[in-house]
């Protein structure tokens, strides 16, 4: 039977993703080797040879290994997603990846629930707690929103010669967060919806919420331009495709479970626009 894919020449797909823990190398291997596994007995058929996973330290690299060429596509959230996309102009966001039960989320400011501070412009002059420098729902997004609303963030280190900024420290996760301010250790933190609720109650009933961030989209799957269209389109149909296998469902599920990958809507699109602006927003 004659097969569309059977006149082109073999053609090489390379996944890249940023490690969450630098520490553990293994973990991303443990996380994305599966879904790479998966996509490597799919796309095989279709004369597209899969690559080894690669595994980026942090945004600097990756942005590196696609400006090398190693690259094809990556998977991140919203804000390591732009800020490559800034970096290198070399990549396009194609799916919109549901991670973790969640298709969008926003970010939450809390406080102790005993604390004076009920909004942002009372975090002056303070001390917030963010996860890490890779996070799109506790970095990212409130240092921009915060930049938004006309304060200047910085290291709490620096606070010393910048006594109205706020000041900021990471604490490595959201349970991490929640103790920190809990226990007096900052005056605020911020993180998404879902990793408040995902608190524990006997925490989370000693702290409150002041504010909320517009919606954020969850992940995002995005390849580079150069990829040849036809390789492109396999790629994305086989992703959006996975969680109606069971074997591919697995694999989504040790990718910190994620339920499914789907096309990007015009509406998300406007939403990746209304943060990009946020992100890049002049001081």
């Amino acid at each position: 039977m004659f097969s569309p894919f059977a006149v082109r020449a073999e053609a090489l797909f390379r996944l890249g993703v940023i490690n969450e823990r630098p520490e553990r190398p293994s973990e991303a291997i443990a996380q994305y080797g599966p879904l790479n596994e998966y996509l490597r007995q799919k796309l095989n058929a279709r004369g597209i040879r899969v690559g080894d996973l690669v595994i980026a330290r942090d945004i600097d690299e990756i942005v590196q290994r696609i400006d090398a060429g190693d690259v094809d596509a990556f998977i991140e959230g919203v804000m390591p997603t732009l800020t490559v996309q800034k970096r290198t102009d070399k990549i396009s966001p194609r799916l919109l990846i549901w991670r973790k039960g969640q298709r969008q989320y926003h970010t939450v400011f809390f406080v102790r629930r005993d604390s004076p501070i009920d909004s942002l412009q009372a975090l002056r002059g303070k001390t917030i707690v963010f996860e890490s420098e890779r996070s799109t729902s506790a970095y990212f997004v409130p240092r921009a929103v915060l930049r938004a609303e006309g304060l200047h963030v910085a290291p709490a280190e620096r606070l010393g010669s910048t006594p109205a900024a706020v000041g900021y420290r990471f604490a490595g996760s959201e349970l991490n967060q929640a103790y920190w301010v809990r226990a007096g250790r900052v005056e605020a933190g911020a993180f998404n919806d879902g990793d408040w609720e995902r608190v524990p109650a006997s925490i989370r009933d000693d702290l409150r919420i002041i504010d909320r961030t517009r919606p954020i989209l969850r992940w995002l799957f995005s390849v580079v331009t150069s990829l040849e269209p036809w390789v492109q389109t396999a790629v994305l149909e086989v992703l959006t495709d996975m969680h109606r296998d069971p074997l591919g469902q697995a694999a989504l599920d040790a990718a910190e479970r994620i339920a499914k990958l789907e096309d990007l809507t015009d509406e998300d699109r406007a939403n990746l626009a209304y943060w990009s602006n946020a992100l890049f927003a002049p001081d």
